[in-house]
């Protein structure tokens, strides 16, 4: 029983955009819609595009008050409430009752996404739910998208970034995206130019880019060298106000 409690929340751990956070787990482990290479939770055993009920939303959010209630009697801060599971959140179909009996805890509610299933309206609202939503805008290239983030076969590129536009268009939160770039894939110059001027239309409070930092999926996906790293946050720093 103590395991499976586990995989509801973990934390409150530090993290770099959101201060202390607590994580909320409300997917079970590599449950996604795509098989990024550079995944860093592992390879997905289980690639789904229909959403389902994986937990019981009740049992999220209690797990969530008792680490609450630990980490008020040791005085340590919690910052924000943050779905970072070891899937895609938005495959949960009870992911806006989660966000709404969790924001009744009175702390901010992030959520990290894929973006995969933002062509569906109801995730879209759903999300809308959160404070924080960051969207990962890896590629606007179909087959780059393929080698990159391998989605699953019923899911189309063009309409997953329509759906982002449409998300962020009247999202009144705080709107973030993430590009994670790895060596030799879509580090190119005129790509990196592509994901920019695409992530300006978003709109975003702040544009992240990453790179893999621990063992990825795949063996063969490494992390961009410093000048091309540096490169990519010049050209982005050209379209979005703030880079990091």
């Amino acid at each position: 029983m103590a395991e499976s409690r586990r995989a509801y929340t973990f934390g409150p751990v530090p993290s770099r955009r959101l201060g202390k956070s607590l994580g909320i787990n409300n997917i079970p482990v590599k449950v996604c819609s795509y098989a990024c290479v550079y995944c860093q939770v592992g390879r997905t055993t289980r690639m789904v595009v229909e959403r389902d009920q994986f937990y019981e939303p009740e049992d999220i959010v209690r797990e969530a008050e008792e680490r609450l209630h630990k980490a008020g009697s040791r005085s340590e801060r919690v910052d924000y409430l943050t779905f970072v599971p070891d899937g895609e959140p938005t495959l949960d179909i009870n992911l806006g009752r989660e966000i709404s009996k969790l924001k009744g805890l009175g702390i901010p509610i992030g959520v990290i996404t894929n973006s995969a299933l933002l062509w569906r309206e109801d995730v879209r609202e759903e999300l809308a739910l959160a404070d924080w939503v960051s969207l990962k805008v890896d590629c606007l290239r179909h087959e780059v998208g393929r080698k990159l983030n391998r989605p699953h076969k019923r899911l189309s590129l063009p309409s997953i970034l329509e759906g982002m536009r449409d998300f962020a268009r009247p999202f009144a939160g705080k709107l973030v995206t993430e590009t994670m770039l790895v060596e030799g894939v879509n580090d190119s110059e005129s790509g990196l130019q592509e994901i920019a001027d695409f992530i300006r239309s978003l709109h975003p409070s702040r544009a992240y880019l990453s790179v893999p930092t621990r063992p990825p999926a795949m063996e063969w996906a490494r992390p961009v060298c410093e000048e091309t790293l540096a490169r990519a946050h010049e050209i982005f720093a050209e379209h979005v106000e703030q880079v990091e």
